[in-house]
């Protein structure tokens, strides 16, 4: 409702559960969220409320007694910032350089000590790295040798160490990781644009292509173009 006074001005009288210059918020006041005896103050201007507390008590919501642990014996060390979960429970959130549940340790990661990918994690202030296969070493430096383990690869195949891995390769006829397959030449094809594999021994092959396709052409009239070049330069 609209209130006129005598010199033409004015202002809106809200009804009950809204505020505002116009009545335009909803009072945030109307559920009093405010708990253990606190005061909801509403900003009506903005929409928005706020709890005034009770002696005793804190937070957003009057939710936590300052008797809590983060206020009586401020338990997060080196800096950490304490964050209340519970009327008595809370967790720390600790400041670059430091780790540990009250932020005790010294963050032994931070100068990422452990090498190839793998994962560091800091344990009274010592690091502990959690290697990739194929790494060993405190620090996950040194390569495992899978080579040394004699079985890898089968059929007469020579094992050659790689970094983190190996590789087999395979005598003439064999295929596969570890050589146990035996090789046929077009299967699967190695042809490719759509041409067709034709095996012409036992372990040789050749590729019948599909005539005047758009690489085909296009490769021609590449070479045509290269020679053209070629030419005109010459003379």
């Amino acid at each position: 409702m609209c209130v006129t006074y005598h010199n033409g001005t004015g202002y809106c009288k809200c009804p009950e559960g809204f505020l505002g210059e116009y009545c335009q918020h909803r009072d945030p006041c109307k559920k009093n969220r405010c708990q253990n005896g606190g005061t909801c103050v509403a900003q009506a201007m903005l929409g928005k409320a706020t709890c005034r507390c009770a002696p005793g008590f804190t937070g957003e919501d009057c939710q936590y007694s300052t008797s809590h642990p983060c206020f009586v014996s401020h338990p997060c060390l080196n800096g950490g910032t304490c964050h209340m979960l519970s009327r008595d429970t809370y967790e720390c959130t600790c400041q670059v350089g430091f780790t540990g549940k009250l932020c005790q340790w010294t963050d032994a990661c931070l100068s990422h000590p452990c090498a190839n990918g793998s994962t560091c994690t800091t344990v009274a202030n010592q690091f502990s790295c959690r290697c990739l296969a194929g790494f060993t070493g405190q620090k996950c430096e040194t390569d495992v040798n899978e080579c040394d383990i004699p079985g890898h690869c089968q059929h007469g195949g020579t094992c050659l160490n790689l970094p983190g891995s190996y590789q087999c390769q395979c005598p003439q006829g064999f295929t596969g990781q570890h050589c146990d397959s035996v090789y046929v030449p077009c299967a699967p094809s190695p042809c490719v644009n759509g041409g067709t594999c034709r095996q012409t021994g036992d372990f040789t092959f050749e590729c019948n292509c599909l005539p005047d396709t758009v690489r085909n052409k296009r490769n021609r009239a590449l070479r045509k173009g290269q020679a053209n070049l070629k030419w005109k330069r010459t003379q």
